[in-house]
Order: C-alpha cells, then structure tokens, then sequence
C-alpha cells in the first residue's frame, strides 16, 4: 500500500517536471523565435514605389500604432490612421526627380492623376513588403530555434508559426485599408509649423484636416523642396560651415520657436539670430512667452526691436542659451557678432497701417553709435574683424556701411537681400516676419479677405574658418490657412568686395545725442527712449514698405 502511494506520488512529480520543462521550452522556443523574426524583420529590404515625382522605400513594421506614414525630409512627416492592424506603413523619400516635379506644378492634369494613383501606389508596395515580411520573419524565426535546439520540426513550427502571425497582420492591413483616412492627415515636423489655426471670430477658421484632401496635394508641395535642393552648392563642406537661422518680428506667434525647434532637428542649427521685435506690447503674458527660448537647444543672440521693453529683453537674458546685444561684440559659435537694440519703444505703434515714423533720427544715430563700436573693435582685432552686424530697422543704413561685411535686419515684415549696398562692400539681408506678425497686423489680411502675411525665416551659411557667407536658403512658410513649405537656396558671389564707407556716410563729429547714447550691455530705459505720438502726416502708402 505505502509502495502504491509512493509510486503515484513519484509519478505525479515526474509529470510535473515533464510539465514545467515542456513549458520552459516552450517559452523559450517562442522567446528565441520572436528575437529571431524580430532580426529578419529589421533586416527586410525597403521596397522601391514611384509616387509622382518622388522615389519613396516603402516599410511594413509592427507598431502599437496602425498608421501610414510618409517621411519627407527635411520638412517632417504626414500621418494618416489608414488601417486597424498593429503595423506602421512607412513610406521615406529618397529622391525626386526634378524635372517631373517642375511639370507637375505647371499641370493641373499632373495633379489629378497624381491624386488617384498615389495611394494605390503606396499600398500596392506595402503589400509587396509586407511579403519579404513574412518570407524575412519565418526565416528568423525557424534559423534561430533550428540553431538553438537543433531541432527541425520544431524550427519548421516556429518559421511558420511567424510568417503566419506577419500574414494575418497585413491580411488585417489589407482588408481595413481605407484611402479615405488620407483627408484627415496629421502633421509632425516642420509640416505641422507650415500655417497656423487660429479662431478669428467673425472670420472663418483655417482647417489643417479639410485643406488638402489627398496626399498627392502634400507630394506637390514637398516637390518644391527639392527643386530648390537640385541648386545646391557643389563644394559646401558640411563639416566646415556653421549654419546660422535668422528670425525677427515673431510678435507673439508662440508657433514661431516651434519652427524653430523643427529646424533645428533637421538642419542642425548651430545658432539662431533674432533681429526683434518679439513682442507687440510688452505685457507681462508676452514675457512670459519668452521662457520658450530656453527651451531651444541652440544658442540664441537677440537685439530688441522697437515693440520690445526693457523687460523682454531682461527676460530672454535670463534664459540659459540667449545672449542679448547692445551695442556689443560677442564671438559665439566662431562668429564675431555687433548688435544694438532699437532706440524707440513703439508698443502703442499702429503697425497694421503701415508703422509710424518717428524717431527716424534715433535710428540713423544708433547705427553710427554701433559703426563705430565695430571699427574700434576691428581696429583692437585685427585678426577676428566682426563678421555679423545686427540691427532692427534697416531703412536709417549709413552707420553700418562700409563697416561690416554683413548686416542683419527686420522690421518691414518683407525679405530683402542687398549685396555691395550702394557700392560699401556690406551685404545687408532682411528678413520678413517669422510669426506671420501674428499680433501686428498679421490677421487683419484675413479679416479683409485678402491672403495672409508669410512666415519667413532665413538660413546662413558661413564657412567655419574664414567667417565668409557661403549660401543662404530663404524659408517660406504658408500664412494662416495656407499649407505651403518652400525653401530657396542662393549662393553668393565668390568675389568679395572690399569694405569701403560710401560717400556720405561717414560718421558724423557728433553722431549721437547725449540723451541716446547706449552703454555696452546696458541698453536705454523705455522711457528714454523715442516713443511715437500720433502722426500729424498721413501715413506713408504700401509701398514705402510697412513695419511694426
């Protein structure tokens, strides 16, 4: 009787081992298969597709999110919830050819057909990828349990056990598939920065998910990206050129420094330059704003503009990778940079009608005020002469001619590029507004009816060693309701004229009022500076150019 027991007892614990260790291998064996399809699976092979212009490699991947998405480079990404199964459909553009991409913006037949084969296009190579999926995955999977346990059947088990998971995947894909999610896309990048929405109460408000409804609308506009790419200089060494994006006139527009960040993950940024004007009213709310800037990770140098208070400008001082200017010289990231704020404070300014003009003679005199700080510089540093002078109003030049190869500016709301300006040797670039001038006047084009102002911003190209311009992009983003990105890249003469003051532009003996002269690193208080007062004058046309 007690030997009966003991063999039933030695029996059940045998079972049990048998049990547990044909659970062990079999966890195991599934462990081992998963990591083995999950190499197979990372070293499937894009598959090529043709989508109008654009050359994408097409990927089928597992992901807790069931999207397709199309990469763009360098503008972000658009995603589309097209199917249910837990797989990411992921389409990257390679190349564009160019010549295909000029026709399609000249042919609204282009467009049409662009817009009823692209998602076939798309999803028939996601189905010949989510094949090699399979094929790639049961071969993983069967090699690393066959190796491990030297076992055939169990490795034939495996290979089809995952090739059969892979199948239902895309199977799932296929069946709830629906091309109708591309009118609903979502944004991520620079595309997402491309126009803002914006409730305007009585206006009607822009619509990223109804504006484009295909993605053969998103192909167009990304084409131009890369017509302006097939112009790139050939001997631009990216290991020796420090890339500088200059802004200015943000007034407010938080989505501006979200451009900025989205830039500077697909640039590489290795300085921004703001010429002003980030605030319309220097408020309290506005300033607050400003603790953005030290959320970028890139240095930051600023000059205030004549919206901007002396609080703005102690805020963004305070931020860890901002540096503020006036009427210094500061060498960051191997460029020697002057700059000096604005002498007005125009909070009240009425920039919608074009800007009011006083204190025309406080601005000629800063930019003497700042000449002569480059020339006393220059002249201590014969070596290291400024390679960058900042300043926010551009329309009082004579102070700077002559006296720095190049100038950087804003105010106007428009871009503008003047190589040799009037015969001095200085390039003198302006830029337009980075946040659509959002809270100075930006909106009320829309309000009109009329089309919106463009988010501008500019990128620089110095070479590293030298401090000379190689090439500059100029970067237009659509205004609010319009979904457009393009960049233009210029480069610039080889030929290089020598710095020469013009005629007329010399600096004169008393060149700056006692009340305005500014102190290094100090700045003037807003109260001593030029305020503007109702003007007597009617206010100057369009065409004299606007500002805020």
């Amino acid at each position: 009787m007690t030997a009966a027991v003991d063999d039933e007892v030695a029996a059940l614990r045998t079972r049990r081992r048998r049990r547990r260790r044909r659970l062990l291998q079999g966890t195991t064996t599934a462990l081992i298969a998963v990591l083995g399809a999950i190499v197979g699976i990372l070293l499937v092979p894009a598959t090529k597709v043709e989508v109008g212009p654009l050359t994408a490699s097409v990927h089928m991947r597992p992901s807790l999110h069931a999207e397709t998405v199309l990469l763009l480079p360098p503008v972000g990404e658009v995603a589309f919830d097209t199917h249910r199964a837990p797989v990411r459909v992921e389409a990257r553009v390679e190349s564009v050819d160019v010549a295909a991409a000029e026709a399609l913006f000249t042919s609204d037949a282009g467009l049409a057909e662009l817009s009823r084969t692209a998602p076939e296009a798309i999803t028939s190579a996601a189905a010949v990828n989510a094949a090699l999926n399979a094929l790639f995955c049961a071969a993983g999977a069967g090699l690393a349990v066959g190796l491990t346990f030297r076992r055939v059947r169990r490795a034939v088990a495996s290979a089809g056990g995952a090739a059969a998971v892979v199948a239902a995947s895309a199977l799932t894909t296929s069946l709830t598939f629906s091309p109708e999610s591309l009118s609903q896309p979502r944004f991520e990048g620079l595309l997402s920065q491309a126009a803002y929405v914006a409730d305007l109460g009585e206006a009607t408000a822009a619509d990223y998910a109804n504006y484009r409804n295909t993605i053969a609308e998103f192909v167009g506009q990304v084409s131009a990206l890369y017509i302006a790419a097939d112009s790139l200089p050939v001997g631009l060494d990216a290991e020796n050129v420090t890339t500088v994006l200059h802004v200015s006139d943000i007034h407010d527009n938080p989505q501006a420094y979200d451009v900025i960040e989205q830039l500077h993950t697909q640039f590489a940024i290795d300085l921004v330059i703001d010429t002003g004007d980030i605030v319309s009213w220097g408020t309290p709310w506005e300033n607050e704003l400003l603790r953005e800037i030290g959320t970028l990770d890139v240095p930051y140098v600023y000059i205030s503009g004549n919206h901007d208070g002396q609080a703005a400008a102690e805020m963004i001082a305070a931020q860890p990778n901002a540096t503020v200017l006036d009427n210094q010289v500061v060498e960051i990231e191997g460029l020697t940079i002057a700059g000096i704020g604005d002498p007005r404070f125009a909070a009240d300014d009425d920039s919608d009608a074009g800007g009011w003009r006083e204190g025309k003679e406080a601005v000629s005199a800063s930019g003497f005020q700042l000449g002569e700080t480059i020339t006393a510089y220059d002249a201590a540093h014969p070596e290291d002469p400024v390679d960058i002078a900042l300043i926010h109003d551009p329309t009082e030049p004579d102070g700077l001619l002559g006296r720095a190869p190049l100038v950087l500016s804003g105010h106007m709301h428009t871009s503008k590029v003047e190589l040799d300006r009037e015969g001095s040797g200085t390039d003198w670039f302006t830029v337009g507004s980075t946040g659509g001038a959002l809270a100075s006047g930006g909106v009320s084009p829309v309000l009109q009816g009329e089309e919106p102002l463009e988010l501008t911003a500019r990128m620089l190209y110095f070479d590293s060693i030298t401090g000379r311009l190689l090439a500059y992009d100029d970067i237009t983003m659509g205004g609010l309701g319009l979904v457009s990105v393009s960049i233009e890249r210029t480069q610039m003469p080889e030929e290089t004229p020598a710095l020469e003051v013009p005629e007329g532009a010399e600096t004169p003996a008393e060149p700056i009022p006692s009340e305005q002269e500014v102190e290094p690193g100090q700045g003037l208080p807003d109260e001593e500076r030029v305020t503007p007062t109702d003007p007597e004058s009617p206010l100057p046309s369009v065409s004299d150019g606007g500002g805020g």
